[in-house]
């Protein structure tokens, strides 16, 4: 009994462990497992054939049937089943609908529309009535149901009206007077809103008048286009299809066309551009290939044609037919106008009424000197004279010196500039009448009238005659050159070492001759007045100081005058300091009258420092200048109110040929003075015999003094010439600032 009990306690005990065994193993630790590596098991994973598995046959299985199955699945109908007609929206798929209505009311298309499918809120005028029948064949997307609707209303006299948040059907007679939404047409393109409206476009190429011309042949009615001028916008007013039509049809019409083009200007010699272009449009409307793709304008004011267009070969082809076209006739007469740049019309058109015209014109006063060669000097006078009622009488002095000769010859005088002609001559004068000047009697027809107000010449001729003119017009009408003069006038107290004038103490000085470069009266650059002092001064020394201050070491030396003065080529320049003193040239008494009056006829003399001078400038800066040099004064011994006073004069009148930049020294003008004083003793002089011995005593005193004359010219081409002339003028004017003092140390400050 007890033996069997323990084989049940074992028994039981052997059944529990292997009972716990089991269940140690066979549960996974779950947290603790390792992620499965994918890319391991696939590298390893055997992919060969697997081997066949061997069947087992039991009990359970069994051997298929020998008999035959038959499985019959039966396809769709050839003919479609007939779905149910619907009325009404229904949906087909998401966001897209189909309608199909037949004979409704438009107030029940609407609720459908607006309240069952867009869920919008809207507003039914009563006074819209009508009936549709409307079926989409198709499905239409949610966002085009409102175009559709919007069409039916069109049709029924209705209008859509929408402000943005409510939308209103009203008759289509009220739709102008309903608020409706603005659309900006750059910023909402993509987003005209539906209904009735207003947009809005600025437009950037295309005026806004030439816009409507070509939109209003495609509006729906009257009323649509609107045009602001002031912004240059762009106005449209109608149902959301109407204003997208419009709006796509302005914008391609608002493009910059001169994108991508090319321009031509033909500048037209002998016809006119209206003429020529009427002809090149003939021309190319022939053409096919330039049909069209070629614009020509008129230039009146350049006599030329513009032409634009994107191709340019078709321009290439325009330039050579407005060549074969721009010949005109060359004896067809014409009127044209040359405005004059830098002369006077007058004178110019008498020169060219002398040339062309085979009249004789009026007179250019074209000085007989200006010609190839430099001119000869065999005029030129020095003289000194004490005049009596009359200033301008000369008389010429004896002395030593040789006979004046002819200059070397050199490059002629160039011929631009200003046409030869006094200044003066019509000073003062203003005329409104133009001159006219025509030629006698020959035949050329050439008609030349000088506009003087605006400086113009208008010319009557023919084409051929024309281009002549104008040759010879773009020759001598050509800008002047400018002279700027520096004058110096010192006048030199002749002592002992001066007792023979300056020109011998200049040429005895030892080393002063070669040290400033200057040339006798000698040299053939010059010739010499009869008598006088003439030196060209070289490249050395071109400032008269150098001179000035020699001769200041030996004598007195007083500046009498230094102008600088710029002129024009070919035109005289006068400077004048001192006084106008009156002069009785006529007298005349009325004896019949019981008082007898006495008639005096005054002119004024003008006195002082006179400096007249005209340059003439050549291609290679020679200046050759008429000089004429005056310094006059009443004489002491002439009472200040008498009519006929003595005038005393020292005159030099020369023409001279120069470099530019070189210096002319003229002189020789000596001046004699001789002054008696005589002193007496009171009451010894009033002593017979006695007295003319003792009591009287008589000083004499002569006094000899003579002018020189420093002439510098300078020729001024260009701007940088200007500035040139005006730094050095500006330079000798710091000579002038007055001279700080010297700092005394020994001063102390104010306490």
């Amino acid at each position: 009994m007890k033996a069997r009990s323990w084989c049940w306690l074992v028994f039981c005990v052997s059944v529990a462990g292997l009972m716990l065994t089991g269940c140690s193993q066979g549960i996974p630790k779950a947290p603790y497992l390792e992620p499965p590596d994918l890319m391991g098991q696939l590298a390893n994973a055997d992919l060969g054939p697997a081997a066949p598995m061997t069947a087992s046959i039991n009990g359970r299985d069994r051997p298929p049937s020998s008999e035959t199955r038959t499985d019959i699945y039966p396809g769709s109908p050839s003919v479609p089943v007939q779905r149910k007609a619907f009325t009404g929206v229904s949906e087909a798929r998401d966001g897209y609908y189909e309608l199909n209505f037949a004979d409704a009311e438009l107030s029940e298309l609407a609720k459908v529309i607006f309240r069952d499918t867009l869920n919008k809120p809207y507003v039914f005028d009563t006074r819209v009535q009508g009936r549709v029948t409307i079926s989409t064949g198709g499905p239409v997307a949610r966002n085009e149901l409102l175009a559709v609707f919007e069409a039916v209303l069109q049709m029924n006299r209705a209008a859509l009206i929408s402000d943005g948040t409510l939308y209103r059907i009203v008759p289509d007679s009220e739709k102008s007077t309903q608020n409706v939404s603005i659309f900006d047409y750059k910023k909402e393109r993509s987003e005209i809103g539906p209904g009735y409206g207003v947009s809005i476009m600025a437009l950037n190429y295309v005026s806004t008048d030439t816009m409507m011309t070509m939109l209003e042949q495609l509006s729906s009615g009257q009323d649509v286009l609107r045009a602001s001028i002031f912004n240059n916008l762009l106005i449209i007013r109608g149902t959301a299809a109407e204003r997208e039509q419009l709006l796509e049809l302005a914008a391609t019409f608002d493009v910059n066309w001169m994108k991508n083009q090319s321009a031509a200007i033909f500048t037209l010699a002998n016809a006119a551009p209206d003429e020529v272009i009427s002809e090149l449009q003939q021309v190319f409307r022939a053409e096919e290939q330039g049909k069209g793709l070629i614009r020509f304008k008129p230039i009146a004011r350049l006599n030329a044609i513009l032409a634009l267009s994107d191709k340019p070969a078709l321009l290439r082809d325009a330039a050579t037919w407005v060549q074969r076209l721009d010949r005109g006739g060359a004896e067809a007469e014409g009127y044209y106008v040359y405005r004059v740049e830098n002369g006077r019309a007058k004178d110019l058109a008498a020169l060219l009424t002398a040339s062309f015209a085979g009249g004789s014109g009026a007179s250019t006063e074209r000085p007989a000197e200006e010609s190839e060669v430099a001119p000869t000097l065999a005029a030129s006078q020095t003289s000194s004279s004490s005049n009596f009622n009359n200033a301008s009488n000369k008389s010429s002095l004896n002395g030593d010196g040789a006979a004046a000769g002819p200059l070397e010859k050199r490059s002629g005088i160039a011929s631009d500039g200003l046409l030869a002609s006094s200044r003066n001559d019509n000073a003062g004068h203003t005329s409104d009448a133009n001159t006219t000047l025509s030629g006698g009697n020959d035949a050329s027809g050439v008609r030349i009238t000088a506009d003087e107000r605006n400086n113009s010449l208008l010319i009557k001729a023919s084409g051929r005659k024309y281009r002549e003119i104008l040759g010879v017009l773009r020759k001598i009408d050509r800008a002047p050159m400018q002279v700027l003069i520096n004058a110096t006038l010192a006048e030199v107290t002749l002592n002992d070492n001066l007792q023979y004038g300056v020109q011998f103490f200049l040429q005895k000085t030892k080393g002063l001759d070669g040290a400033l470069g200057f040339t006798n009266g000698q040299s053939i650059d010059i010739a010499p007045a009869v008598p006088g002092l003439n030196f060209i001064v070289g490249a050395v020394a071109t400032n008269p100081k150098i001179i000035l201050d020699a001769l200041a070491k030996e004598t007195a030396v007083r500046i009498v005058s230094s102008p600088s003065v710029v002129v024009l080529h070919n035109q005289p320049a006068t400077l004048q300091v001192g006084d106008q003193v009156p002069v009785s040239t006529k007298s005349a008494t009325n004896l019949t009258a019981s008082d007898p009056v006495v008639v005096n006829e005054i002119e004024f003399k003008n006195t002082g420092v006179i400096l007249n001078v005209t340059p003439r400038i050549n291609s290679n800066g020679l200046v050759t200048m008429e000089v004429e040099q005056e310094i006059s004064a009443v004489a002491r011994s002439t009472s200040s109110d008498t009519l006929t006073p003595t005038i005393s004069q020292r005159r030099i009148t020369s023409t001279i040929a120069v470099q530019s930049g070189q210096m002319v020294v003229l002189g020789g003008l000596i001046s004699e003075q001789a002054d008696q004083q005589k002193s007496r003793v009171p009451v010894v002089d009033k002593i017979p015999y006695l007295g003319d011995v003792l009591g009287a005593n008589t000083e004499r005193s002569r006094s000899r003094t003579e002018l020189v004359i420093f002439l510098r010219p300078s020729v001024i081409r260009n701007p940088g010439d200007a500035s040139n002339v005006a730094e050095a003028v500006r330079a000798s004017m710091h000579s002038l600032a007055p001279q700080p003092a010297a700092w005394d140390m020994n001063v102390k400050p104010v306490k």
